[in-house]
């Protein structure tokens, strides 16, 4: 394997692995705390149920007014991770004028990410129906970047709440893995521990769950950025893959390379005052 690609995924491991990246730990009765960095710099407004289970759950940050709403869908492997993984973004939705919620979902083991994308859909639903007309992004990093993904091209999920992906004012991505999970693995002791967080989570269904394969010519889409870490082969390959799907189907999507970035700084820093990734991002919802 090229050492920059084994780098890549020796980061990837480890921050998904680390609390740092996860930015909670887990106390002695088995229950998350949240550590100083994944507190957000101000508490959100409400936080609204969506379903039985308490990861069925997103909170609502203090609203925007009458502009586009953003929802994060947080990473960790798609076995870990909280929706108070939102470091920048309130600060940055106030700033842009939006509103924020993000979204916490059910992790696998206990499910498969199919119903991990179940429950985007479902919070995406109460969301449309708590503030009606407003456009809606969702924002995803990492295995919430591929949910997000999954959520957008495949009209399964969305369908089950009586929505479609066009009805999605956009997706952006923020280095994601996963859009193809039927892609080769090589077979070192880092890529073996990915080939078990891809197990873990997809099972036997890698095919159905990879959005690059859902993709079908003539739906409608909602337009995609994709932010991927520039140095990071496989996620650089597979960003470029879902957008050149996307593009052939007749949908529109953009992929920028984020030269400065890890694959942790790349969410971090997402939403800081001058963050180019933050601000293009900016952009791309505001015109």
């Amino acid at each position: 394997m090229p050492v920059s690609r084994r780098l890549a995924l020796i980061g990837l491991a480890l921050s998904a692995a680390l609390p740092g990246h996860a930015l909670a730990q887990t106390r002695g009765d088995g229950r998350r705390r949240r550590t100083a960095s994944e507190s957000p710099a101000v508490a959100p407004a409400h936080t609204f149920a969506f379903g039985p289970d308490p990861l069925q759950a997103y909170d609502l940050y203090a609203d925007g007014g009458t502009g586009p709403i953003l929802m994060f869908v947080h990473g960790g492997g798609w076995s870990r991770g909280e929706r108070t993984m939102v470091a920048a973004l309130p600060d940055y939705a106030r700033r842009h004028g939006l509103t924020l919620a993000s979204t916490s979902y059910r992790l696998a083991p206990a499910v498969s990410a199919r119903e991990s994308a179940l429950d985007v859909a479902a919070a995406v639903a109460d969301l449309k129906h708590r503030l009606p007309g407003r456009p809606i992004y969702l924002l995803g990093h990492s295995a919430g970047a591929h949910l997000a993904a999954l959520v957008g091209v495949d009209p399964d999920y969305l369908g089950a709440v009586g929505l479609k992906p066009s009805d999605l004012a956009g997706v952006i991505l923020l280095d994601g893995a996963g859009y193809d999970a039927t892609a080769p693995r090589a077979d070192g002791p880092i890529d073996q521990w990915l080939g078990r967080t891809y197990d873990q989570a997809f099972g036997d269904q890698a095919a159905a769950l990879s959005p690059l394969l859902r993709i079908r010519p003539g739906a409608a889409y909602p337009p995609f950025l994709i932010f991927h870490v520039a140095r990071r082969q496989d996620s650089a390959a597979q960003s470029r893959a879902l957008a050149e799907a996307l593009i052939r189907a007749g949908g529109h999507a953009e992929v920028v390379p984020a030269p400065n970035d890890s694959h942790m700084t790349i969410k971090r820093d997402f939403g800081v005052a001058g963050d180019p990734e933050g601000e293009r991002a900016a952009r791309f919802i505001l015109g």
